[in-house]
């Protein structure tokens, strides 16, 4: 899903982290998990601000046929981390 296009294009503001809950030998990973999203389901998507680390936008559970509800978590996501005081919207990450 995330070459495509529409996806792609949303994405180009965001900066990807990832975490690997299912490694046996990184029990820590799946407790930050849960700390953080209070699950251990997989997938969950979450957009953070990188200011103060708050949970700007949520996304539980794969996305295979239709991007809608997902690009719509990544917008939500984009318009709640607008810049203080400015209104614009941060450069995309290149």
């Amino acid at each position: 899903m995330f070459p495509r296009p529409a996806v792609a294009g949303q994405l180009q503001y965001f900066t990807e982290a990832r975490l690997h809950t299912d490694l046996p030998h990184k029990p820590e990973l799946r407790e930050l998990q849960v700390e953080m999203t209070g699950s251990v389901a997989n997938p969950i998507y979450l957009a953070l601000d990188p200011r103060d680390e708050r949970v700007l936008a949520r996304y539980d559970g794969a996305t295979l046929v239709d991007d809608g509800p997902f690009i719509e978590f990544l917008k939500t996501a984009r318009q709640r981390a607008r810049n203080p005081g400015t209104g614009q919207l941060p450069e995309p990450q290149r």
